[in-house]
């Protein structure tokens, strides 16, 4: 498992990526950050709206981030429709975290240019 200095310095480099594709820690950051921004949770459609993600892409995540309990599913038993994704208190330290380490990219980044 990574801390958060090791997470910085091994995944640094793509927080500014001039690239079309994202990596895995943005795209990860990028599911976080949409579960966050409604307390209800998200369903897996707006998810996959809100990190910009096919189909295939939104399970594949989904499925690492529940084994790695980030977030839980809300009524999982329901319809795929109805169910709800929540981040757990580990998936809040690490948007806490990976939003802080962003926000020292970009101020480091724009110190560099």
């Amino acid at each position: 498992m990574f801390t958060n200095l090791s997470f910085a310095l091994e995944f640094g480099k793509i927080f500014h990526s001039g690239f079309k594709y994202r990596d895995r820690a943005s795209i990860i950051g990028d599911i976080l950050s949409s579960i966050n921004s409604d307390p209800k949770g998200k369903t897996k459609t707006s998810i996959m709206r809100g990190a910009k993600l096919s189909l295939e892409q939104t399970n594949k995540y989904l499925d690492l981030l529940l084994l790695c309990d980030v977030i839980r599913a809300a009524n999982p038993l329901s319809s795929q429709e109805n169910a709800r994704y929540r981040l757990t208190v580990k998936g809040c330290r690490l948007i806490r975290d990976f939003e802080m380490w962003r926000y020292a990219f970009d101020v480091f980044y724009h110190q560099l240019h």
